[in-house]
Parts: structure tokens; C-alpha cells; sequence
């Protein structure tokens, strides 16, 4: 049974989560590179959940400042272009505006990953189309002997048991999960900290 805490806004991450939370940030800590793939679970299907998804964009943002990172995501325009990622930081396959080139830097990027150490931050992506997101996330894994996969979703977190040593499997909502370990620029002041608190 899993013991449930309340954290700031009347959020509640369980006792795994806040776990999840703290490797997440001390991975992030060392990461010469972070790889986020952003799934359904950002699709925003009611005005409440967008504005949730707005400020959990934010939070990402902030995370990634000043960091080498990409962000490959299965959004459609809007969902895609809600999240604020610079476009030479974001591959959306699924955006009109998606070109070859884009995968091109894409791909580059990732093949600049080998033998880093490489965060791979998964959120929210289910199997509607694994073969973008949580396939190619599980083989960088497994190729790359400095990374690490952090998996979070409500209902579809589950790794594969060859990863793992090298996947932290967070049963949570992606988008509850990081407004609950979100960073605020003053916290960040204060703390000097450049992740999930």
C-alpha cells in the first residue's frame, strides 16, 4: 500500500513519486545531455487541464534552461506548440510544420548522446504510437551505459525488466507529476537548484 503525502497546492504524489522526484533531480544534476519525450497525457481536453499543462510546460522549460537537451513529442500542432519548446530544441513528427530537416537534427542530436550522460525523461506517453517515444527511449537505454530512463505515467509506467538497473518506472500522472516536483525561479534562487524539489 502506498502511503500519500500532500505537497504544495493540495497536490499529492505518493511516497514512489517523490522518490521518482529525487533521482530525477540528482540525475539531473550530473546530466551532460536530457532527452524529454512529452505524450497523450499533455493533450489538453478541458480548459482546467490546459491551464495545468501550461504552467507544467513552464516548469519544463525552466528545467531545461542553459542545458543540452531535445524534446521529441507525439502532440498534434497545437498540444506541440502549447509547450513553448524552441523549435531547434523540439522533433513533433506530428506537426504540420514537421520537415525531414527537423529529424535530420533530430537524430543528430541523439547520435551525440552515446557514452554521455544522458537523462531520458519520458512523460506521458502511451502506445498509441510506441515506435516514436517509448521503443526508441528503452534501446538509447540499453545502448547508452551512462543513461537513464525516468518513465512517468498514469497507468502505462511499466519498464521492461532488461532496464531494469537503468529505468525508474513513476506511477503518475506526467503533468500532476510535475507540477508536484516543480521548480519556481525563486526556490531555485534560494536553493541554487536546477530540478524537481
Amino acid at each position: 500500500m502506498r502511503r500519500r503525502e500532500k505537497t504544495d497546492g493540495n497536490k499529492e504524489m505518493d511516497m514512489e513519486g517523490e522518490a521518482g522526484a529525487k533521482q530525477l533531480r540528482e540525475r539531473l544534476l550530473n546530466a551532460q545531455k536530457i532527452l524529454v519525450g512529452i505524450g497523450t497525457e499533455w493533450d489538453p481536453k478541458t480548459p482546467e487541464r490546459r491551464a495545468k499543462i501550461t504552467t507544467a510546460a513552464e516548469t519544463l522549460r525552466r528545467l531545461l534552461s542553459g542545458r543540452d537537451y531535445y524534446v521529441i513529442t507525439s502532440l498534434e500542432e497545437e498540444g506541440a506548440l502549447a509547450l513553448g519548446i524552441e523549435k531547434e530544441h523540439m522533433a513533433a513528427p506530428f506537426c504540420v510544420s514537421f520537415t525531414e530537416e527537423d529529424w535530420k537534427n533530430y537524430t543528430a542530436w541523439l547520435a551525440g548522446t552515446l557514452n554521455r550522460n544522458l537523462v531520458l525523461l519520458e512523460l506521458g506517453e502511451d502506445f498509441k504510437n510506441p515506435s516514436l517515444i517509448r521503443w526508441p527511449f528503452e534501446k538509447t537505454a540499453m545502448l547508452n551505459q551512462k543513461a537513464v530512463l525516468f518513465r512517468v505515467h498514469k497507468s502505462l509506467s511499466q519498464i521492461p525488466d532488461t532496464l531494469k538497473e537503468k529505468a525508474v518506472p513513476i506511477a503518475a500522472d506526467s503533468v500532476e507529476f510535475l507540477l508536484a516536483c516543480g521548480i519556481t525561479e525563486e526556490k531555485d534562487e534560494q536553493e541554487g537548484t536546477n530540478g524537481c524539489d
